[in-house]
């Protein structure tokens, strides 16, 4: 054999070797009967509260769907691991559902600093990764065809609310505490960059580490340098405790939180100290006594099966797993990453059942929705205050 003949064979060799990896990838964790959804939660760390129903209701829409018949015949087999909330932990959850349980799809995974470590190693297997619990810019940006993000990015969500709290409260000195992660600067963005159009600049700023507790320095600064509205990077205790913070030293001043403090654990835990709290928001919140009839029979149902009160995190697992079934409907009965992919390109003008912002996806669209709307707590509950915003 000639040096020009081993070459083709070698060219030949490795093009079938290609080909026989991309199909394996294509077709891992399908079969003729199941197909296996992967995602990691925190069930041991600081946001269980998020965590725990977010697992609670993509296993009950699981269940509903199973209980139907399936997709297309396939029954869903859901795998949750535990993050706890720590990046190394969800790379090591990512790489056991990717290799051992062999995950069709990573759905739904909890937290921007754990998310922003595991999915590099989904989008490098060729699979897809959808839907993650957290509203950073990473989620859909830069485009890549197998990323697809379903909450509008804290940056909108921020920016909206901003400019509505200038434009509409008249708030003059904004300040701004935030995660000192990527978390709490997809916060600190938003904030900076409406300030600018409007041709402000942040009063004051700090930050503070994951897991804090302690909040009187920073407080104590933001008091001192005037603000009349504090923008929160933050998620639901240090909500709470930044505002009991400012309640401890007689500062009354407007607070505005991103979506990941948007839940109806802060009105609960912070109780009169969070009231009149602003919060941006996808979806509303649930309450049982005010939700519809269809909503209601799904607060019973999960109530029934979890003995505890569904809430907007429990939502917010359960349309995960809705949408991802509907992709992989609209995929048809030969379910691949490409067939999925373009299944879920052909979701458009979504509605689910709980009133969130129409869902719309397509060939160059990643991002379910950017409206954001503003809640406010009052009475104890969170209510909307405001139609759809954009910035």
């Amino acid at each position: 054999m000639n040096a020009f003949a081993r070459f083709g064979w070698l060219l030949a060799a490795v093009a079938m070797f290609a080909l026989a990896t991309t199909s394996a990838q294509a077709d891992q964790g399908v079969s003729e009967t199941e197909v296996v959804i992967g995602t990691h939660q925190d069930l041991s760390g600081p946001i269980t509260f998020w965590g725990v129903p977010v697992r609670n209701g993509m296993q009950m829409a699981v269940d509903e769907i199973n209980a139907n018949g399936g997709v297309h015949g396939r029954m869903i087999k859901l795998v949750v691991e535990d993050s706890g909330y720590d990046p190394k932990k969800a790379v090591l959850a990512t790489q056991k559902l990717l290799t051992r349980d062999e995950i069709f799809v990573m759905a739904g995974a909890m937290g921007t600093p754990t998310v922003l470590a595991s999915m590099p190693l989904v989008l490098r297997e060729g699979l897809p990764h959808i839907f993650p619990l957290t509203a950073a810019q990473q989620m859909y940006e830069p485009f890549d065809a197998l990323k697809f993000a379903l909450f509008p990015p804290y940056y909108h969500g921020m920016r909206a609310g901003t400019k509505w709290m200038v434009e509409d409260k008249g708030k003059q000195a904004v300040c701004m505490l935030y995660q000192d992660d990527e978390f709490g600067l997809n916060h600190y963005r938003g904030v900076v960059d409406q300030l600018e159009e409007m041709g402000m600049e942040l009063a004051s700023e700090t930050t503070y580490k994951r897991g804090a507790t302690d909040f009187s320095s920073q407080i104590a600064r933001m008091n001192a340098d005037g603000c009349d509205l504090v923008t929160l990077g933050t998620i639901i205790r240090e909500t709470v405790g930044a505002m009991a913070e400012a309640r401890k030293i007689g500062w009354d001043v407007d607070f505005l939180v991103g979506q990941a403090g948007y839940a109806p654990e802060v009105a609960m835990l912070g109780k009169e100290v969070v009231e009149g709290l602003y919060g941006v928001g996808f979806t509303p919140i649930p309450y049982y006594d005010t939700a519809d009839d269809t909503v209601k029979a799904w607060m019973d149902s999960y109530r029934e099966k979890f003995g505890t009160e569904a809430n907007i995190q429990a939502a917010a697992g359960y349309m995960v797993i809705t949408l991802t079934a509907l992709g992989m409907e609209n995929a048809g009965p030969d379910l691949t990453a490409d067939s999925f992919i373009l299944g879920l390109e052909q979701i458009q003008g979504y509605e689910d059942m709980f009133g969130s912002t129409p869902i719309t996806f397509g060939p160059k669209q990643r991002l379910a929705s950017e409206s954001t709307f503003l809640n406010q707590i009052q009475d104890g509950r969170w209510v909307r205050t405001t139609e759809a915003l954009a910035f």
